[in-house]
Order: structure tokens, then C-alpha cells, then sequence
């Protein structure tokens, strides 16, 4: 025989070394890693909560009270943990805020389960009483939500506001202001419907200066300065070509956009070669010139040739735009066709702007390419102290990209400040007493983790809980839905006058998220671990 194989207890379901856990103790222990996770995030909620610094594995750190980043950084190897992970990336992806939220909510679903459990009350029955709650949450929202126009810039800075203010940024109103003017900038009607082009917001950051100097570019700014000192640092009525080509000849035939062979065999014929070189390569400017175009830009180089010849003519070129992204976005923002053959250059290939320039930004030069027609993308130039500041503000920039399209899907928006919450946990309290079985034990627990949120919010401002919890849920039993707490003056005002608002959608998908996580988890009653099954010398598969 080739090989020797075992031959097995037909009994022995799992090899040596796999770990099986069931009943209450896998139940206990995987809410044990969720109320873990939970209880991190819970000190970072709302506009005065705490920051985390988190370092990964590769040495990357952050500095941010984004759940989705932290959770992230943390590089979590528990199977639950993971799953809380995908959950919070999943929000954040869809509508790009409110991942705090959901993974909160999921640790408080999880625990009162786990409290009910004790009680004798089945996994059946709580999971039941959670999908009333659930459906009647769904409900009281679509009731207290309101509809409006999405070119209403007001409304739109006010929930990007509120964005802002929950990730903690310093001088977060100026850069919801900036954030709304973008975005208004790129809303365009589509067969009948308003669409956000995500794309067309291109973010620069450059260190130095504060936030308080970051500011919108109608254009691009590409991080390369101008290819020759000759060239005029600044121009007017710019018409660009974007060549995805070099404008030299390339000692590598293969890279060669022009095929052509000289042969020397006597000295004075260097002088030959070199005059060829350099009329091979005025054909292409003078291909240019024809054309009319006065700026180029290539992604890949320029040679020393054609950069003297360039600057003779007047002509400011930029080479070796090797970022994909940047070099696309030139001429995506310019209106420019992008050319791989300099023979295929047309005059209306070329792409419009006011101004080209060169401009110092902190000790890095740079090219700004400025009043492009047709309003197809604006430039966000990020200005900050530190790398980490710059890094948080962009990711913010591009989850409130997030929050408004999932936002024009249904345009409504609902209450903030802990308002929402209270609001459902009042009626879900008030429903229960409709159901005379256990589910109504559920149903209030699921209430009652909703109210977590509001107290988190007040208890991380540093006010005190009880006192304006009791005076929150006074105005929400009399119907006073509006009403909800303002962090910063530490008092429960009308949201809604204050401008404290958030999207209705990403409220929906929060509790979406939330329920469908913890239903799922609360039905696991068995873990099978095999990390550290063993194989047995003969067996199929290996040692």
C-alpha cells in the first residue's frame, strides 16, 4: 500500500484539541465579551466624551471617539467581538455615523437579557418581547420624523453639525460649514432624483496653520510644483492636457511612445543622435502648441528637453502625477480627456480653469488649479497642527459624505440630544402594558436600553443623571418629543429650535443593526472551536 491511513471511532465527532462549550455557559460568556466591548465605548458618547488612543498591531495609532476606528485599532480575536466589529463598520459604511450607538445598545440588549435569564425567563420569550419593542420603535419613528427639502443648506448644516460635535473636533462649526458648502456644491438631479457624487469631493490635508485655514478649492491641488524654474508661476484662462504618457525618449524601448533607432558608429554622430533626440521631442511640444493647450500635466516624466522647450513656449508643465486618484481627479475637476497618445491630442481634450498657480503650503509646494467650469468637483485643503488631527477631521469629512447619501434616500430627520431614544422608550413602555404575558419583562428592558443613551450623554457631560433624565421623560410621557439634552449648556432643552438634529436613516439602520445582532447572538447556544484540533500521523489531510 502507498500510505497508511487510521481508521476512526465513527463516534469521535471532533479531532483532539477541539474545544466545545454549550447552555449558559457559552451564553454568558459571549455576552461577556460584548458588554466588554460596550462598556469601552461608552465613555466616548456624545460632544463631551473622551477620546481613545489606540495602537494596532503594525504600530498605527489613532487618536479618535470613532467607534468603528477604535474597534478597528483594537484588533479584537473573539468571535463575538469580530461580529461587533462588522456590525459597527457595516453603520458606518451605510450611513457613516452612529456606530457608538449600535454597539452600545447591543452590550444593554445583551446584559438585561442575560439579567432575565436569571429570572427564568426562556431565550424564546426574550427575543420575542424584543421584536415587539422593536417593530413598535420602528414604528414611533416613522410617526416623529420630518421630511425636508435636501437644498435646505440650514438643515443640512445643523445635522452635519451635530456630526461634528459628536466626534469631539475643535472648531467643529467651521468645519460643518465647510462640509455643507462641498456638499451642496456636488448635489445634482439625476433621472428625477437628487444624487451626492462622492467622487467629486476630492481631500487634501497639508500640515500646518489650523483647521481654522482649511478652506474650499473650486479645483485641485496636486502636490508637485511647476517641472521648470522658467515657467510662469502663475497663469490665466489655463486650458490643460492631461497626458497618461512621458514627454521624453525613454532609454527602455518597451516604454518608448516613439520607436525610433539610431545607429553610431563614428564619433561626430553623438552630435547627430542628440539633435535627433531633441526633434523627436519638439514634434510632441509643437503637437501641444497646435492644440492650444498652455498647461500639461503627465503622469509620467518630463524629460530635461521637453521641460526647456515647455518653458520657452510658456507653458507650465507638471510631471510624474504617479497617484492614480490625484492624476484622475485632474482631469475629472478640469473637464480634461485623459491622453495616452500625444498623436490623439485634440483641442477639446483639453480642460478649463481660471488660474493655475503655484502656491508654498507649510514647507511643501504645490500646484492649485482653480476656477474649473462646469462645477464637476471642488477640493477640500485640509490645514491642521498634527498628522493625528488631520487624520480624524478627514475621516469625518468622509463619513458626513456618507450621512448625507444615505440622507437623499429619505430625505427626514428626527430630534437629537438623547431626545429619540426617550421618545421611543416611553411609548414601548406604554405598548407593554398591552401584553399581559412575559414578553411585556422584555419589552421594558428593551426600553430601558434605549434610555442609556440619553444617560450616557448627560452622564458624560458631567451633569447629573437623575435630575435631568426624570425631567427628559416628564416632557416625552406628555408628548413633548422635541425636547432633548444639550451637552453644552447642560440643560434639556427643544432640540429642534437648537438645531440638534440627526438623520432619521441613520437612526433606522442603528436600531436595525442593533436588534438583528443581538437576536442573533441571544440564539447561539453552542461554540465550536477547532483553532487547536491536532492531526494524527496517517490520517488524510496532513500531520
Amino acid at each position: 500500500m502507498p500510505g497508511k491511513y487510521i481508521i476512526r471511532d465513527p463516534l469521535a465527532l471532533h479531532r483532539e484539541g477541539v474545544i466545545k462549550s454549550h447552555g449558559l455557559t457559552t451564553w454568558k460568556d459571549n455576552i461577556a465579551v460584548a458588554n466588554y466591548i460596550s462598556e469601552t465605548l461608552k465613555s466616548s458618547l456624545g460632544p463631551r466624551g473622551m477620546f481613545k488612543f489606540v495602537r494596532d498591531k503594525f504600530d498605527e495609532s489613532a487618536v479618535t471617539k470613532d467607534g468603528a476606528i477604535i474597534l478597528e485599532k483594537m484588533d479584537l480575536h473573539h468571535p463575538v467581538a469580530k461580529i461587533l466589529r462588522e456590525a459597527a463598520k457595516t453603520v458606518e459604511i451605510t450611513v457613516g455615523d452612529g456606530t457608538k450607538t449600535t454597539i452600545i445598545l447591543i452590550g444593554e440588549l445583551l446584559k438585561k437579557a442575560e439579567n432575565l435569564i436569571s429570572h427564568k425567563i426562556k431565550v424564546n420569550k426574550i427575543i420575542e418581547g424584543y421584536m415587539i419593542a422593536y417593530n413598535i420603535a420602528l414604528k414611533k419613528l416613522q410617526e416623529i420624523k420630518k421630511s425636508f427639502n435636501v437644498y435646505d443648506e440650514k438643515i443640512l448644516r445643523n445635522l452635519l453639525s451635530t456630526l461634528f460635535h459628536g466626534r469631539g473636533l475643535d472648531d467643529s462649526k467651521y468645519i460643518s460649514e465647510l462640509a455643507t458648502r462641498s456638499i451642496s456644491v456636488v448635489l445634482k438631479k439625476l433621472n428625477g432624483k437628487i444624487v451626492l457624487d462622492r467622487e467629486a469631493i476630492k481631500i487634501v490635508k497639508k500640515l500646518g496653520g489650523s483647521i481654522m485655514d482649511s478652506k474650499i478649492i473650486n479645483g485641485v491641488v496636486i502636490s508637485s510644483e511647476f517641472a521648470h524654474p522658467s515657467m510662469p508661476r502663475i497663469l490665466k484662462n489655463a486650458r490643460i492636457a492631461v497626458l497618461n504618457m512621458a514627454l521624453k525618449i525613454d532609454e527602455f524601448r518597451h516604454l518608448q511612445p516613439y520607436k525610433y533607432y539610431i545607429d553610431i558608429k563614428k564619433p561626430h554622430h553623438i552630435n547627430r543622435f542628440l539633435e535627433e533626440e531633441r526633434n523627436i521631442v519638439k514634434t510632441m511640444i509643437d503637437k501641444i502648441i497646435s492644440v492650444g493647450a498652455n498647461v500639461v500635466i503627465c503622469r509620467k516624466k518630463i524629460g530635461k528637453i521637453a521641460k526647456q522647450l515647455l518653458a520657452e513656449a510658456g507653458i507650465i508643465g507638471i510631471s510624474r502625477l504617479l497617484n492614480e486618484e490625484e492624476f484622475m481627479s485632474v482631469a475629472r475637476i478640469t473637464g480634461a480627456n485623459v491622453v495616452s497618445d500625444i498623436d490623439d491630442l485634440r483641442e477639446e481634450d483639453l480642460g478649463r480653469a481660471m488660474t493655475v498657480r503655484e502656491e508654498k503650503i507649510g514647507e511643501e509646494r504645490v500646484t492649485i488649479i482653480e476656477g474649473c467650469s462646469g462645477h464637476s468637483g471642488i477640493t477640500l485643503l485640509l490645514r491642521g497642527g498634527s498628522e493625528k488631527v488631520l487624520d480624524e477631521v478627514e475621516h469625518t469629512l468622509k463619513d458626513s459624505i456618507r450621512y448625507v447619501s444615505s440622507l437623499l434616500e429619505e430625505p427626514a430627520y428626527l430630534p437629537g440630544g438623547g431626545a429619540v431614544e426617550e421618545a421611543l422608550a416611553v411609548t414601548i413602555r406604554h405598548e407593554s402594558l398591552t401584553y399581559r404575558g412575559k414578553e411585556q419583562v422584555a419589552m421594558h428592558a428593551f426600553a430601558n436600553s434605549l434610555e442609556t443613551i440619553p444617560i450616557l450623554l448627560v452622564r458624560n457631560s458631567g451633569c447629573n443623571a437623575l435630575d435631568i433624565i426624570s425631567e427628559l421623560r416628564s416632557w416625552h410621557v406628555n408628548g413633548q418629543h422635541k425636547y432633548g439634552f444639550d451637552a453644552f449648556s447642560g440643560k434639556v432643552v427643544d432640540v429642534l429650535d437648537s438645531g440638534i438634529i440627526e438623520s432619521y436613516k441613520m437612526k433606522e439602520q442603528v436600531l436595525k443593526t442593533a436588534f438583528e445582532v443581538t437576536t442573533m447572538l441571544l440564539r447561539i447556544d453552542e461554540v465550536v472551536d477547532r483553532r487547536y484540533a491536532k492531526r494524527h500521523e496517517g490520517e488524510l489531510g496532513g500531520q
